[in-house]
């Protein structure tokens, strides 16, 4: 090997992710030996190839070595290398170094492709835009600032233990949009220096596995759940709100309940939560008491975040259940959500600083029943009873419904169905036990009696089925989908709240997932809906009447509907046409499997296919596995797309119910 010239970049992290230099940072929990891990890489010569979009031609990089994408909106769309390493929980990431071989350069004759903006899957326009950021496209300055960067946090691996997680991305090329060069390098040695925690805050007992939180006033209904759950083995005890406030200090309600659960993490040994309670009226009330918290008007309070993601399109807060859940960083110091210390949760400006580092691995399976009255307590707990006290029937269980159209316009580029492709892809790779229900906009001219209206729906999902899957655009109100491009691009019709009512399924429940904006909104009353004609108060309904949102009827509908539902609280977002191996895995599929809303969906069922039946384990499974592959503190539309989706239902819940 010729001899070459060696360039050595440091960074330390501090918190989750800052560039900077090297520093010991005292701590009594550490202690001992220093270790390391190695890794050698090697690239080839970037290769280039031209694209036309937008009416702009670009260059396309792509690299052997590097076969992952460095993808932001708006920024220049990179070849990149990337790994993640499962360290003792608690580890602390000492230093991390990148020894580059000698810099070579390279002239371009154009710009290189920006990543595409990410697309909202509920608005008018679906067509994907290449926008250039200015403030690095005008730029000489080399992008990325680094050769590499890392991201750490602490949560649940796949066998459900504490473990620290770091991931690496090594940017072996790096661009001056202004001078139109590059700089690369072929070869670099990767070091992460590391020291392990000798404190572990998660007891080896455990004595309630569950713990189920909610107002005094719904003790006597949720007994009944609490006594279900010990003879399946589930040891469960319940805890009042009241008593919570009365016993545990914190800026508001919604931190007072965080530590508590901390609390029974660290005592009792427990694994997952049952918040139930949501709003305390379906008629009127205050949906958020401050640009924190929704406590005065809740049973169970919720925390609103404050990421402001990129587009012109945005939600001024979203209800997160992801706070409660997340307990501890990477070093298992307890995750405030509120690193900045400036009494605002969760901030994530569109620029200037003050954003908050946030860990949002979870650390415990949480879940909700966003009950309002007894009659949905009592509704909600007996489907669960029901559900779980036997093996489901193969006759209806062993079914997948799948919902999907053409969700968005990529007529140029991949021209593709993008909310049936992803059924297809879920279902073929990892739900082939099941046999595929496809109510789908293109059977439009072959099988009218399958496109996704609302007969066809009340039809296929009142037959029952263990997985019901919508991919397409949502609102608090309902869910649609649009007919195949070719065809028109028009609304098939989908269904809404009022259709929900109108299910028949019974005892026969699905696990639903809702891909679309807002499904998942449990905050909307009838008042404040019916007051918003022009979305000035963000109920996203337009002035129709909502007094409960898609998801959570579905949940806590009386003699069908599903046994839970996950979706979004706040807009949700795709990706369209195929710019490369977005997720790194070494197959470039289309981008709608490979990012946002997509990529979360296919790892639910992934975990699942991995043989995990409890339905908050898959829960923590898919969110661990989108965070190590999109590092939430890296891009704000990837915080978002993790923060929004809550477990609608019971994370307790066996999939499939237990063997009598």
């Amino acid at each position: 090997m010729r001899s070459m010239k060696k360039t050595m970049i440091s960074v330390l992290i501090v918190g989750l992710f800052v560039i900077g230099s090297f520093a010991t940072i005292g701590n009594g929990n550490y202690a001992g030996a220093t270790n390391e891990i190695i890794k050698n890489l090697q690239f080839t010569t970037p290769s280039l190839t031209e694209r036309t979009t937008d009416e702009q031609t670009y260059d396309v990089l792509t690299m052997d070595g590097a076969g992952g994408a460095f993808y932001h909106a708006g920024q220049p769309l990179l070849p990149m290398y990337a790994t993640t390493y499962t360290l003792p929980f608690g580890t602390k990431i000492t230093e991390v170094t990148f020894e580059v071989s000698e810099v070579q350069t390279m002239t371009l004759s154009t710009k290189i492709l920006p990543a595409p903006q990410p697309v909202v899957q509920g608005m008018g326009d679906t067509t994907a835009h290449y926008t250039m950021d200015d403030s690095i496209y005008s730029s000489s300055s080399l992008f990325p600032a680094t050769w590499f960067a890392y991201y750490t946090g602490g949560g649940l691996d796949s066998n459900n233990e504490h473990k620290t997680f770091i991931t690496i991305q090594v940017y072996p090329i790096r661009y001056s949009p202004a001078t139109d060069t590059l700089q690369y390098v072929q070869n670099g040695k990767l070091t992460i220096t590391y020291e392990e925690s000798q404190h572990n805050p998660i007891p080896a007992t455990t004595d309630y596995a569950l713990v189920i939180i909610s107002p005094a006033k719904f003790s006597n209904d949720l007994q009944k759940l609490v006594d279900a759950k010990i003879g399946h083995g589930i040891t469960t005890t319940l805890k009042t709100t009241e008593d919570i406030y009365d016993e545990f200090n914190g800026t508001d309600k919604p931190e007072q309940i965080k530590y508590f659960i901390k609390y029974a993490m660290e005592t009792w040994g427990t694994k997952y939560i049952l918040l139930v309670g949501g709003m305390d009226s379906m008629i009127s009330g205050a949906r958020k008491d401050d640009v924190n918290q929704g406590s005065n008007d809740w049973l169970v309070p919720v925390r609103y975040t404050n990421v402001r993601e990129m587009g012109g399109v945005y939600d001024p807060g979203f209800i997160s259940d992801l706070y409660y859940a997340d307990i501890y960083d990477s070093e298992g110091n307890f995750s405030s959500w509120d690193s900045n210390h400036d009494g605002i949760f969760a901030k994530w400006p569109v620029s200037g600083g003050g954003r908050d580092t946030i860990d949002l691995f979870p650390d415990i399976a949480v879940g909700r029943l966003a009950c309002r009255n007894k009659f949905e307590v009592k509704t909600t707990v007996n489907k669960i009873i029901n559900y779980e006290k036997q093996v489901a029937d193969s006759s209806w269980f062993s079914k997948m419904i799948l919902v999907g159209g053409d969700s968005h316009d990529d007529s140029a580029s991949t021209n593709i169905n993008e909310g049936e492709y992803l059924d297809d892809y879920v279902q073929s790779h990892f739900m082939t036990e099941f046999t595929p229900v496809k109510i789908y906009a293109s059977n439009n001219k072959t099988n009218p009696s399958m496109i996704p209206n609302p007969k066809n729906l009340l039809r296929e999902i009142s037959k029952g089925s263990g997985f019901l899957l919508f991919d397409g655009h949502g609102s608090p109100t309902g869910w649609n989908t649009h007919f195949p491009f070719n065809e028109g691009f028009k609304w098939v019709g989908g269904m809404n709240i009022l259709h929900v009512l109108l299910l028949r399924n019974k005892e026969k429940l699905p696990i639903t997932l809702v891909g679309g904006c807002h499904n998942s909104m449990f905050n909307n009353t009838l008042i404040s809906s019916l007051t918003d004609a022009d979305n000035t108060l963000h109920t996203w309904v337009y002035g129709r009447p909502a007094p409960e949102d898609f998801s959570w009827m579905l949940t806590h509908k009386f003699s069908g509907g599903s046994i839970a539902t996950l979706g979004n609280t706040g807009l949700g977002y795709g990706t369209i046409g195929n710019n490369g191996d977005l997720d790194n895995d070494g197959i470039d599929d289309p981008d709608c499997v490979e990012g946002l809303e997509g990529y979360q969906i296919r790892m639910f069922f992934k975990t699942y296919d991995e043989g995990t039946t409890i339905l908050g384990d898959v829960w923590t499974g898919t969110m661990t596995k989108y965070l190590t592959t999109f590092p939430g503190m890296a891009d704000q539309t990837d915080c978002k797309t993790v923060e929004q989706w809550p477990i609608l239902g019971d994370p307790t819940l066996k999939i499939g119910g237990y063997a009598s």
